[in-house]
């Protein structure tokens, strides 16, 4: 079975892709060419090491994922491996090319979605293998993920999220992003300026009933509910 176990080697280029990123990137870009209004952060020095999950929504491939990255390494200056902090991706988007290659390096944690591929609807079995690694992910540390499971505004969220939350008993942090495609030049890269985003942390959604109970279909829907009530797009 695939692990997210890494070598030395491994974590040392994980270090210099978060380093070079912070420094070559989302410090000029979020901080002098843009604007990134980050709230409810304080949350983050709060935050057990291992076994929380933040849940966002989704409207580019990486810019989401880069900000959250600052937040935690740059604005808060937390050490690179305490907590670990993974995002999850579907498999071909980061086979795209050599650069998504080396960003999943970084942190990436790759499974085949049994819903879309290549922006087409697909129907096929669910890739138990990448949701073991997703799930192995949150146990070793800190994972964003995106319940969506696509960049397609107004999608809804996903059941499995609940279906997750329960098997990890997680701590969850809904965050809503908004401005990130503003800042896309064309399709997924990165250019425009003078732009203003947003990142909200929430409080973790309060689980402890969900999680004491067996997992119920209702009782997932109901999890899923609260957290679209967070992170779904305006009507």
């Amino acid at each position: 079975m695939a692990s997210l176990k890494q070598t030395f080697a491994d974590r040392w280029l994980r270090r210099g892709i978060i380093t070079s990123l912070g420094l070559g990137f989302t410090i000029p870009y979020f901080r002098l060419l843009n604007r990134v209004k980050v709230t409810g952060d304080a949350i983050i020095d709060k935050l057990p090491r291992k076994n929380v999950v933040f849940l966002s929504n989704h409207q580019t491939y990486f810019m989401e994922a880069m900000a959250i990255f600052d937040v935690v390494y740059v604005r808060h200056h937390l050490p690179l491996e305490n907590p670990f902090m993974r995002f999850s991706a579907a498999t071909e988007t980061m086979r795209h090319n050599p650069l998504t290659q080396l960003f999943t390096r970084a942190g990436g944690v790759t499974f085949r979605r049994s819903f879309r591929e290549g922006g087409q609807e697909v129907r096929r079995s669910v890739d138990f293998a990448g949701v073991a690694m997703v799930e192995e992910a949150i146990t070793d540390g800190w994972l964003l993920h995106f319940p969506t499971g696509t960049t397609q505004k107004g999608a809804p969220l996903r059941l499995g999220v609940a279906q997750l939350l329960h098997r990890t008993k997680a701590v969850a942090v809904p965050v809503r992003v908004d401005g990130f495609r503003k800042l896309l030049l064309y399709k997924q890269i990165p250019g425009k300026v003078l732009k203003t985003c947003r990142v909200a942390l929430h409080q973790p959604l309060d689980l402890a009933k969900f999680y004491a109970a067996p997992y119920e279909k209702g009782a997932g829907s109901d999890v899923v509910d609260r957290l679209s009530a967070i992170l779904a797009d305006p009507g």
